[in-house]
């Protein structure tokens, strides 16, 4: 059955009236409906955010998180048609209109993009992994890894804490693994060196450990008998932690 002509204007002042209140009228909806409709969808919006951003929610002034939410439902105009993916938008908003400075919170890029993270490894379509068997050479074959993840990078350790004046004598450069564990689908973060970073983006790429070692110095790396040991036994550590599935036959 056809719209009527005009339909598309009357949703748009609805919406309209949702998103910032400001009054109208929709032929046979009375007005004391308008404000149930507005205020469900508001508290929709909101329990929405403050279920993908618990962290941003409790650390940041309460006044401020509701003047974020307020605004990004009356100003943005949202494109996904799946509630699991508007907080993306909350972020990329966020980011876009440089929030760190309006709101004065330098982390909460930072802060929001790592919550978000987990929402994305969480919900992110099962990835098959590369044939791999369970013995091999930690130093000379190249290994498989879980490749449900996301290596982020951050200006503040946003991953490890949240009190602002901690946060702020900790800016630097700080990196965070999550992977999806198979079978729990469970998402777990490990806070890694800029050192470990740079050794996961290599064997996601099939270079061997021995490879990276001999490729260290370039960088400015002395590579050290701690520093091979050390980095051997986090991948050890990420096997146990179904990062490292095993070795390429």
């Amino acid at each position: 059955m056809s719209s009527l002509p005009d339909t598309p204007q009357l949703q748009h002042r609805f919406t309209q009236h949702c998103r910032t209140g400001i009054r109208t009228t929709l032929p046979g909806v009375a007005p004391d409906r308008l404000t149930h409709y507005r205020q469900a969808i508001r508290h929709m919006v909101k329990d929405t955010m403050e279920s993908a951003y618990p962290i941003t929610c409790a650390n940041i002034p309460a006044r401020k998180w509701e003047g974020m939410v307020r605004t990004f439902f009356a100003r943005h105009a949202c494109t996904s048609y799946q509630v699991w993916k508007l907080p993306l938008e909350f972020y990329t908003y966020a980011v876009e209109n440089n929030w760190d400075d309006v709101y004065d919170i330098p982390y909460l890029s930072d802060l929001l993009a790592f919550e978000w993270a987990e929402i994305e490894v969480f919900n992110m379509e099962d990835i098959a992994p590369a044939a791999f068997v369970s013995t091999g050479h930690w130093l000379e074959t190249p290994l498989v890894l879980n490749p449900e993840y996301r290596l982020l990078s951050f200006k503040y350790p946003v991953h490890r804490e949240a009190r602002r004046a901690r946060l702020l004598k900790e800016k630097g450069a700080w990196f965070v693994l999550l992977h999806r564990e198979p079978g729990t689908g469970n998402v777990k973060f490990t806070g890694i060196s800029p050192w470990l970073a740079f050794v996961i983006e290599q064997l996601a790429a099939g270079i061997t450990v021995k490879d990276i070692l001999e490729y260290a110095p370039q960088l400015g790396i002395t590579v050290t008998e701690e520093l091979e040991k050390d980095t051997l036994a986090f991948l050890t550590d990420m096997q146990q932690q179904h990062f490292v599935f095993g070795f390429q036959p």
